[in-house]
């Protein structure tokens, strides 16, 4: 069994990505709550969700998931070295259907948008989906309008891989289906 005692370490020139708390429920109502953050994301702000009730199911998930083993998925709190602020949201997991390949994906708050923390720690996620985890592919999804989310995935490396039609969940009634997004990179040879 694959030793993923360096989960617990990850960090990068500004950021540490430490494990979620119950003291994070108010960064995470934030991310549940604004609705430009949500906009784009595929499990908030759905058609009949409120945010408190996305945010509790998030910190749920988010803590319930490091004490399981094996690991599948793990999510990371973004957090600023030189203030302490939680920022954020990163995350790590199998992807089920797809033997070898690891999903990493990023939220911040929005104004941290635009000062290259999600690359940043989107390329610690890919390290640590390689490194630590031992993946052969690490893919992330994002709804074909978010183009800074996509600009991130190709500033990591990532090439588009497909463009699903319709597969991101219409977030208000009589709104459409959004398009997803998958880009992949392969472990360096």
């Amino acid at each position: 069994m694959k030793n993923y005692e360096e989960f617990y370490h990850l960090e990068t020139e500004r950021l540490t990505l430490r494990t979620f708390t119950e003291e994070d429920y108010p960064l995470i109502l934030r991310i549940s709550s604004d609705p430009k953050t949500t906009e784009y994301l595929y499990y908030w702000g759905r058609i009949g969700t409120t945010p408190e009730s996305d945010a509790k199911r998030f910190l749920d998930y988010a803590v319930k998931n490091w004490r399981k083993t094996p690991i599948r998925a793990r999510e990371f709190c973004l957090v600023l070295k030189e203030t302490g602020e939680a920022i954020g949201d990163g995350s790590v997991e199998w992807v089920e259907d797809e033997p070898g390949t690891a999903e990493i994906g990023w939220i911040l708050l929005p104004e941290y948008r635009g000062r290259g923390y999600a690359t940043e720690a989107g390329r610690e996620l890919m390290r640590a989906a390689f490194e630590v985890m031992g993946a052969d592919t690490v893919i992330a999804h994002c709804d074909s309008r978010n183009q800074p989310s996509r600009n991130v995935m190709e500033r990591l490396g990532m090439t588009l891989r497909e463009i699903t039609p319709g597969a991101r969940p219409a977030k208000r009634v009589g709104e459409l289906n959004g398009d997803e997004c998958t880009y992949a990179v392969e472990r360096a040879l």
